[in-house]
């Protein structure tokens, strides 16, 4: 069982040496805001036969990797596989980690806009509109102009630096609104809407250049808040917690007057994480109901701008890539679609193994573009291996 590092408080958390037993135990650091799980839990059925013990894979500098190397390496804290709907391999680092709810960075946002598609569905939204029609106090803001749709994909023109390691500046602005860094005294009324009706326009047109800024997805929750008149924990714990049947309550970090950050801050157990992700790969279908609108599903998989993300950095990566409802698309023969938050978190679903794998880690950095394609690879050979 890990210990709470003596040294741990609200600046440091995310570094290493603190983030490891920070990030199943966000809410003792930052304000959180419950999202409940019902009385029905929609058990996995358990398989030893396939076993991926034996794989390896390339790391960054071209080693072989083991299967556990691969995990050590890259900071894990927990693997979990579904094939056909039954949890064929399930790991963590410390017994902690399979019951208390692990903080998933910006799959977040992903789960957020797949809430969103029930919305729509609902019509009590519209990716058509303006977001100044659900957001009035956004008309002198760099949003002033863009449409649900275009926060949706992330082709909003705002000027904003999305700099994970910056320590001054309007990033670290940013942090502090959303509560997850200490603020002056004389600064406690920081807030996260306050923040987002701050952000200026950048020159250019929006829907021209795939940009990731994560106050985009924070206005998405404020914007489905708004069009519901709900709160946003309890929206997904009406319309995604308790249909599919998780098993534990999951949480959401919130700013200092409540906004919930939804870019960043949901906190969930690895195993409804895995349903969740099982929920997308069925096409919004669990417990015997159409969960999520299957339309949805195909939309967040299918469309987007392949122009948009082609001009964007992240088609470096990822050259046949596109970007849908806070979804990646990877773009091979397999239409994989991913979920991917900093410090390394992933899910990663390919519909045609019928293998879906959620990976929560404590990556000493937010990024590591290199390791990230090891973990793809090795991804890719868990699907193929349970597909033989």
């Amino acid at each position: 069982m890990l210990t709470r590092p003596t040294e741990l408080n609200l600046s440091n958390w995310r570094q290493p040496g603190n983030n490891r037993w920070a990030f199943h135990h966000v809410r003792e650091i930052i304000p959180s805001e419950k999202i409940a799980c019902g009385e029905r839990v929609n058990a996995f059925d358990k398989s030893i036969a396939s076993s991926i013990a034996g794989l390896s894979v390339a790391g960054p500098g071209g080693a072989d990797w083991s299967l556990q190397r691969w995990l050590e390496e890259s900071n894990s804290d927990a693997l979990l596989v579904a094939h056909r709907g039954e949890l064929v391999h399930e790991w963590y680092i410390d017994a902690d980690m399979e019951t208390c709810p692990h903080i998933v960075f910006s799959v977040s946002k992903s789960i957020t806009a797949t809430l969103a598609g029930v919305l729509v569905d609902q019509g009590l939204l519209d990716p058509t509109k303006p977001v100044v029609d659900y957001i009035p106090e956004l008309a002198d803001s760099g949003y002033r102009d863009a449409c649900l749709q275009q926060v949706l994909d992330m082709v909003v023109n705002i000027d904003f630096n999305e700099d994970y390691l910056a320590t001054s500046g309007k990033f670290l602005e940013y942090r502090t609104a959303t509560a997850w860094h200490p603020c002056e005294v004389d600064e406690i009324d920081q807030n996260l809407h306050d923040f987002l009706c701050s952000i200026e326009r950048a020159d250019g047109e929006h829907g021209q250049v795939w940009q990731y800024k994560s106050p985009n997805s924070d206005l998405l929750g404020w914007i489905l808040e708004r069009a519901s008149g709900e709160r946003l924990a309890s929206l997904m714990s009406r319309y995604l917690w308790q249909p599919m049947g998780a098993e534990a309550d999951a949480y959401i970090t919130v700013d200092r007057k409540g906004a919930a950050r939804t870019a960043g801050g949901i906190c969930v157990l690895p195993r409804d994480l895995l349903r969740f992700g099982e929920l997308v790969r069925n096409r919004g279908f669990a417990n015997g109901r159409q969960v999520i609108p299957e339309w949805w599903i195909e939309d967040c998989s299918e469309a987007g701008s392949r122009e948009a993300w082609e001009r964007g950095e992240s088609s470096k990566e990822v050259p046949a890539g596109q970007y849908r409802n806070k979804w990646y698309q990877t773009g091979n023969e397999h239409r994989t679609m991913l979920a991917i938050g900093i410090h390394s978190q992933w899910i990663y679903i390919n519909p045609v193994t019928e293998v879906t794998i959620v990976k929560l880690s404590s990556q000493d950095e937010p990024l590591k573009p290199e390791l990230d394609a090891t973990n793809l690879q090795m991804f890719g050979n868990i699907s193929a291996r349970l597909n033989r």
